[in-house]
C-alpha cells in the first residue's frame, strides 16, 4: 500500500501533463487552420481546470478511503469496546 501512496500522485500529474499537452495540440491545429478558435479556447482555459479539479476530488477521496481502510488494517489497533454488562447499550 505504501507503494500505491507514491504511484497515485505521480500518475495523476502524468495524466493531467498529457491531458493539457494534448489540448496544446489541439490549440495549435486550430489556429494553424483557422478552425473554431473560440471554441478551442473555451475548452483550454474553462473546461480543462475543472476536469483536474474534479480529477483531484477523486483521488483525494479514494486517497482519504484508502488512508481509513489501511489504518484499520494496522497490527497493533486498539479493539473496538465491548458490550457494556447488563445489557444496555
Amino acid at each position: 500500500m505504501e507503494r500505491l501512496w507514491r504511484v497515485i500522485p505521480v500518475t495523476v500529474a502524468a495524466f493531467a501533463a498529457a491531458f493539457i499537452g494534448w489540448m496544446i495540440q489541439m490549440l495549435r491545429l486550430s489556429w494553424m487552420r483557422n478552425d473554431s478558435w473560440g471554441f478551442t479556447v473555451t475548452v483550454a482555459s474553462v473546461v480543462i481546470p475543472i476536469f483536474l479539479v474534479f480529477i483531484w476530488l477523486a483521488v483525494y477521496v479514494m486517497w482519504g478511503i484508502a488512508r481509513e481502510g489501511l489504518r484499520g488494517t494496522q497490527p497493533g489497533d486498539p479493539a473496538p469496546p465491548g458490550p457494556k454488562p447488563g445489557g444496555t447499550a
